[in-house]
């Protein structure tokens, strides 16, 4: 998961707990609800929906099963939707909002638009989630910037052909970094993502450890993320951002190689 989440939340005084996704990056719902169920009071659970880092798209039958779990232990979910502008061609988008009505969905322009440097967010809220709305109003949060509010405002309405070309050019982009990786990397394992900008790497073939980004920085020059940093089961891992230039991720993948 997006490693902030941890931080966030346990500076709020929430007790964190891993449903660890499946071998193929998908939601484990026996995992979930042996955590639903371990709760010792209040429950809720954080989801990425599409998902960072693993590019996953939950399919409307996930997100529906999730929901069953949630209304059966009394679990507030709360969506973060912040990379559903990013979906590739393949694959529906669902907002969990259309399958769970107590939810909570996140939405922002920042990804999809290229505008986290000029912040604005939106939230959600599922026709019964009343209660947790009232407990949102009753605390103190800050509003959006006017200029972030402007720009969001702006990229939806007006700016929907620049994301199209920017999906087309990000979908050749997630093709070539396999193409590459095969090519030159063979030991590392790549999942092509269903959606966003990034990209989720195993390299646990290469014997470079559990912190391979440290590795390529040290030895390629090369910056990636940090698999450990996004939670139990990223030991071994990078997360790549492909929102960049061809020949930008030809030099990348060169770094890597020279590493090995």
């Amino acid at each position: 998961m997006y490693p902030p989440f941890y931080g966030y939340l346990r500076q709020a005084g929430i007790i964190v707990t891993e449903a660890r996704l499946n071998a193929n990056l998908r939601l484990d719902f026996e995992a979930i609800e042996a955590q639903f169920a371990a709760a010792p009071g209040g429950v809720g659970l954080l989801l990425c929906n599409p998902h960072n880092p693993g590019g996953t798209v939950h399919t409307r039958e996930e997100l529906e099963t999730l929901a069953r779990l949630a209304a059966k232990y009394d679990a507030q979910v709360v969506s973060d939707e912040i990379h559903a502008p990013l979906i590739y061609a393949e694959s529906t988008y669902t907002p969990y909002l259309s399958v769970d009505p107590r939810g909570i969905a996140v939405h922002a322009a920042s990804k999809g638009w290229s505008l986290a440097a000029i912040p604005a967010a939106l939230m959600t809220w599922g026709p019964d989630a009343g209660e947790a709305l009232a407990r949102y109003d009753s605390g103190k949060h800050h509003g959006p910037t006017y200029w972030g509010t402007v720009a969001q405002t702006v990229a939806y309405n007006e700016c929907r052909d620049w994301l199209a070309d920017t999906i087309v050019a990000l979908d050749r982009n997630r093709h070539l970094l396999g193409d590459l990786l095969a090519q030159r990397v063979p030991g590392a394992r790549y999942h092509l993502p269903a959606a966003t900008y990034l990209t989720w790497v195993d390299c646990r073939e290469l014997g470079l450890g559990d912190d391979p980004a440290a590795v390529f920085l040290k030895r390629g020059r090369v910056a990636f993320n940090s698999g450990p940093t996004f939670g139990a089961g990223g030991e071994g891992h990078v997360r790549i951002n492909i929102a960049t230039s061809p020949a930008i991720l030809e030099e990348a993948v060169s770094r890597m190689v020279a590493s090995l």
